[in-house]
């Protein structure tokens, strides 16, 4: 739905192996932090292995399997997701990061269940280190 404010611009931190970008809300609406349903994290083509990927919401960090027991978070559109995960990439220069999100929207209900959207973005950008 809003796919191109998917990444947020300038925001990919390198820290050793791990590697974060902050994500944003591709809908216009806050959600139930449950309804985040899959994240991939792709640097330079390489993919964060699933079991690597955290997520970053209202200052906790946690794995995606438990995300779907959060009914009482929400995720704001006023508010990144940061997603990292483990890589093996230089400090310097400029990465080619892409992102897949996946979220329920879980007051929309179609013949086929519960809408999912599913949206997925690319940026170039530098990796500042912290």
């Amino acid at each position: 739905m809003i796919s191109d404010r998917l990444i947020e611009p300038d925001s990919l931190v390198i820290e050793g192996r791990r590697a974060a970008v902050d994500v944003r809300i591709p809908w216009y609406r806050a959600i139930p932090a449950s309804c985040i349903a899959d994240v991939v994290l792709r640097i330079d083509g390489a993919t964060a292995s699933a079991d690597s990927v955290l997520c970053k919401l209202n200052g906790t960090e946690r794995s995606l399997e438990e995300f779907p027991t959060m009914t009482d978070e929400s995720w704001f559109t006023t508010d990144a997701l940061t997603v990292s995960g483990d890589f093996d990439l230089p400090d310097a220069g400029e990465h080619d990061v892409f992102v897949e999100l996946k979220v329920y929207i879980p007051y929309i209900v179609t013949a086929h269940g519960v809408l999912m959207i599913d949206e997925a973005s690319e940026a170039r950008m530098a990796g500042a280190s912290q």
